[in-house]
């Protein structure tokens, strides 16, 4: 990527330096809350880094992010069974943690600079937003956990439970409003390459 310059090489390393420095970072109150945030994350990584390949259009990229995405579900794998044994030891307060987990999560780079128009962007190509976060994270991960199937839970456990599919329908709710929005946006902005094939009349891209 240096040598193509398929990224600017000065820019990336400033803003390395301003996420390492002064960088948002999860704050986990204890090893159960860095397990359920991390079991989200690192799966997450593992779609997103496998997308980015997928719709590169270039094999070399397609093969390298594919062996860094296997190696990312390697770690979720691991986080993921840490968590499902702390479900069979005592599931209320690990259940909650994950609830918890699952409806504040963002990913650790939201603070470096221009996060929410790189994340825009990203979403907009379709490598991962709102679909792709339920569809191929959350539902997969709280399906193998089989969280809707634990019996003997108390109170907090329970409401931990309904919480979790509450904002399971709304996400799911939001990423089909997402797509609609998307698809609008991307026919408008073929419309407009069609009549300005060179792409001269200026206007900015639609986003979603």
């Amino acid at each position: 990527m240096h040598a193509a310059r398929a990224v600017d090489p000065v820019a990336l390393e400033r803003a390395r330096m301003a996420q390492v420095g002064t960088g948002a970072v999860p704050e986990p109150l204890g090893v159960i809350d860095l397990v359920a945030y991390v079991s989200v994350q690192e799966l997450a990584t593992r779609v997103s880094h496998r997308n980015t390949g997928r719709l590169s259009g270039d094999p070399v990229c397609e093969r390298l992010l594919a062996r860094v995405a296997q190696d990312e579900n390697l770690h979720m794998v691991f986080y993921r069974e840490l968590l499902r044994a702390a479900l069979e030891i005592d599931p209320d307060p690990v259940l909650t943690v994950l609830d918890a987990a699952v409806r504040d999560f963002a990913m650790p780079g939201q603070g470096m600079p221009g996060f929410a128009r790189m994340a825009a962007e990203v979403a907009v190509a379709g490598v991962y937003d709102l679909r792709v976060h339920h569809d191929e994270v959350l539902v997969p991960l709280l399906r193998s956990l089989r969280v809707f199937e634990l019996t003997g839970l108390g109170p907090a456990g329970e409401q931990a439970r309904d919480r979790l599919a509450d904002h399971l329908a709304q996400v799911d709710a939001r990423a089909t409003q997402f797509v609609e929005r998307r698809a609008r946006a991307l026919a408008v902005r073929a419309g407009r390459a069609g009549h300005d094939p060179a792409g001269t009349d200026g206007a900015a891209p639609e986003t979603a």
